[in-house]
């Protein structure tokens, strides 16, 4: 099948879609040294407006079907079958106030989520973060209303003054996690469930900034797959989606729903051995795949985000990077840099794998 994948960073969808035996187009705004490796064609587009260049791809390329990778997931595509949930679904779900309602609705266990100019409600310290948005990008916690004031000032210049874009939720403490689950829209079976690297400070993130994966999660799993399943189940979703959670001391706690890809891709495939892309192309004429075999390894990822802005002058790949910048390439400071990977038998092997790639990337990128 002729395959256009297509968003914003879209390497991992290629790559899982180039192994599952498709030819495939793709187009992403970073455009990556390795990207070229998975892909018969590929082509650079500007961020802003990325929604703008879509169609111009699908005449050019002419392809069987679209994958939209992140953020192109809401746009409309016209003339090609879209292997994507329904850009009015995918709204729906992504609104973290709707869900956190449809949560409670449904009896899952849910954040308390308010928006900001009615946030009274909540106890201080709490989180504000935008109703929309991924990557923990704009999250943080506030502790005070002298704070608060000052954090929803900031995010209302910065985003014209639509005030219902920002959220209040109640702040908890625990092990992040997440589930891989593919839907067939009536169905979901989960094949992975993942602990979630979040603010790095050894990697260059920030806050609550996604810093990368590892997979399987080690920590007590919670019953959270089973919950996954449901979750994906009655919300009707297809194809390849992600549920996050928080394990707390009193159970596990739904954080948000991701009704695409998710930057897990690469642990999962590593430690489970199964294609993903293939799994999310069969869901879409209804079949499931089969529950998991144990993981054959231990996996890991993570991002590397740039310390200041700065230009790649050195060759940054080696056998365990991906998602790596050309020579040339300039990198605003908080950026992702680079992914790097990892295998071994359990997670402290591979932790210590990633910390000590990580190191030797610092050092090349850090060298005067």
């Amino acid at each position: 099948m002729r395959v256009l994948v297509i968003g914003i960073n879209i390497r991992h969808i290629a790559f899982s879609a180039s192994r599952a035996g498709h030819e495939v187009f793709a187009v992403d705004c970073y455009c990556d040294v390795d990207l070229a490796r998975w892909a018969k064609e590929t082509a650079k587009m500007p961020r802003d407006g990325a929604k703008e260049h879509l169609q111009f791809y699908v005449e050019k390329f002419r392809p069987d079907a679209v994958v939209l990778g992140p953020g192109l997931e809401e746009a409309s595509v016209r003339g090609v079958p879209v292997l994507n949930n329904p850009p009015e679904k995918t709204a729906q779900v992504s609104d973290k106030l709707w869900l956190a309602g449809w949560l409670e609705e449904k009896g899952f266990p849910f954040i308390k989520t308010e928006i900001v100019d009615v946030a009274h409600n909540l106890r201080f310290p709490f989180l504000i973060k935008p109703r929309k948005g991924a990557g923990g990008v704009g999250c943080r916690i506030v502790e005070r209303p002298s704070e608060l004031k000052m954090h929803v000032s900031t995010e209302k210049s910065m985003q014209e003054g639509m005030e219902d874009d920002l959220i209040a939720q109640e702040l908890i403490i625990g092990c992040p996690a997440s589930v891989s689950v593919i839907g067939s829209g009536r169905a979901a079976r989960a094949i992975a469930i993942n602990e979630q690297l979040i603010g790095l400070s050894w990697a260059g993130a920030k806050g609550f900034r996604y810093s990368g994966n590892i997979t399987p999660l080690a920590h007590p799993q919670c019953g959270i797959g089973q919950m996954a399943e449901e979750i994906i189940a009655k919300l009707g979703l297809v194809g390849s989606n992600g549920v996050d959670f928080l394990l707390t001391e009193k159970g596990p706690v739904v954080v948000e729903v991701n009704s695409r890809f998710q930057g897990s891709l690469d642990t999962v495939e590593l430690s489970g051995g199964d294609n993903v892309f293939q799994a999310h192309l069969q869901s879409f004429l209804g079949r499931l795949p089969e529950r998991p075999a144990p993981p054959r390894c231990t996996a890991g990822r993570i991002i590397v985000y740039a310390p200041r802005d700065l230009t790649i002058e050195a060759d940054l790949v080696r056998d365990w990077t991906t998602d790596v910048p050309g020579k040339g390439s300039r990198i605003a400071a908080d950026d992702p840099i680079l992914s790097i990977l990892a295998t071994g038998s359990g997670r402290d092997e591979v932790m210590a794998q990633l910390k000590t790639r990580t190191a030797v990337i610092s050092e090349i990128i850090n060298a005067k």
